[in-house]
């Protein structure tokens, strides 16, 4: 029997596959055909600089099943950031 799914906050490890999934969710959503190598220096751009924001993972026996990054938006509103949650993916 399969153990739990677990969320995890993302790695530098975990970069390849995310700019994989990034890559097919703005194909499936947006028809945006995309650059690999444009999209894996982005995800590791933000994932070395927590201020940009952070990435979810979702894991299923040592594998990446899923993502969702935030990034934050200063509201003068709210006197906070606030957070947008953004490339939500599920393989």
């Amino acid at each position: 029997m399969p153990g739990p799914m677990k969320i995890r906050n993302a790695t530098l490890e975990d970069a390849e596959p995310i700019a994989r999934f990034n890559v097919l969710l703005a194909m499936e959503s947006e028809n945006e055909e995309l650059e690999y190598p444009t999209v894996l220096k982005g995800v590791r751009t933000l994932l070395l600089d927590e201020r940009k924001g952070f990435y979810l993972v979702a894991v299923d026996r040592d594998m990446l099943v899923g993502q969702s990054m935030v990034t934050f938006e200063w509201s003068d509103w709210r006197n906070r950031n606030v957070w947008w949650l953004q490339s939500v993916y599920v393989d």
